[in-house]
């Protein structure tokens, strides 16, 4: 491999953190990084993986030239363990065999895995995101004992915050507030139901486990869809969003919540309008609530008058619409 000068050097980093950034999915942005990586270092083997946030598990995003003994050995306990005796989760450096404290084949890594799988050098990076946290690694393996060089370590080290945060299942909370919006607060649920922090994103003290918010939340998962309702807090209002979480992340499910002025419509006449949606007639409402037909009616006709709608299927329509059901109605009537 030809030795490359400093600005193609820098060209190359510049291309694998614009890859790093794209809006492509993460597998695929892995391979183009591990292609680009291929200019710096003489790679025989190579792979990007990202760690489970709830398991801490490795998940390979982009592999190529290691058998799958290697990548067992790779992804061990023992490996791990071995990341964190020589401080790669905390500092995110690069290391290759010749900067291993003392003799390189003292290492087991060395001399029971890599070696006798044909490699003579190779690096071993842990990804951290830009608040710090440990979401990856990079293993390249090569036969050629000058590589990496000290320049394509340096560079590689230099890509550790794009490549941690390329890896990072949660993307730091950009990705849940892309979605809901800067001003939300939220925590994410894992396939078992069970919460997650999203790191960068705000939480609430009704988003804590064992809520009765929560609780709503976690029966609207079984839905598969997102769903929005109105949640009282004392006398303030917040909607909740319950949303599938498809795709790469561990976070099978985000319930988010923002504060939001209910406008003209009082609290009783939110829950007529929820009440109303629901289907019930105007005796049913009253016997859930335990207030008068005529009382019932009033309340219709304030509510048709303030949100403008012609009749109670109009009503309920622009309730289900805008999202203004309440999770909770304290009923009377069981």
């Amino acid at each position: 491999m030809p030795t490359m000068d400093l600005r193609a050097v820098m060209e190359t980093v510049g291309t694998v953190a614009a890859i790093a950034s794209d809006s492509a999915g993460a597998q695929e942005r892995a391979e183009e990084v591990l292609a680009e990586l291929g200019k710096l270092v003489a790679i025989e083997a190579a792979e990007i993986c990202a760690l489970n946030p709830i398991t801490g598990e490795s998940e390979v995003l982009a592999a190529h030239g290691y058998t799958d003994d290697v990548l067992g050995n790779l992804h061990s306990d023992d490996f791990h363990e071995l990341m964190r005796y020589l401080d790669l989760p905390d500092t995110g450096r690069p290391i290759r065999m010749k900067d291993l404290p003392g003799d390189p084949l003292d290492n087991w890594a060395v001399s029971d895995v890599l070696i006798p799988a044909g490699f003579s050098e190779g690096l071993t990076m842990c990804l951290r995101t830009s608040d710090g946290r440990f979401t990856g690694v990079l293993n390249l393996s090569t036969t050629h004992r000058s590589h990496p060089s000290d320049i394509a370590r340096d560079a590689i080290a230099s890509l550790c915050t794009a490549l941690g945060n390329l890896v990072d299942p949660m993307q730091s909370g950009r990705w849940v507030n892309m979605l809901l919006g800067s001003g939300a607060m939220a925590v994410g649920l894992d396939n078992d139901g069970v919460m997650v922090s999203l790191p960068g994103v705000e939480e609430h003290a009704l988003l804590k486990d064992g809520t009765e918010l929560m609780q709503v939340a976690r029966k609207s998962v079984h839905m598969n869809s997102w769903s929005s309702f109105v949640w009282p807090d004392h006398d303030d209002y917040f909607r909740v969003r319950v949303v599938p979480c498809k795709g790469e992340q561990a976070i099978t499910t985000l319930v988010s919540i923002d504060e939001i002025d209910l406008g003209p419509l009082s609290h009783r006449e939110l829950e007529v309008l929820t009440l109303a949606a629901e289907g019930l007639s105007n005796v049913e409402i009253g016997d859930a609530l335990v207030i008068s037909n005529r009382t019932v009616g009033t309340h219709v006709e304030h509510i048709l008058s303030k949100i403008h709608a012609p009749n109670r299927a109009a009503a309920a329509s622009y309730a289900l619409r805008e999202g203004l059901i309440l999770g909770k109605v304290d009923r009377h009537d069981s």
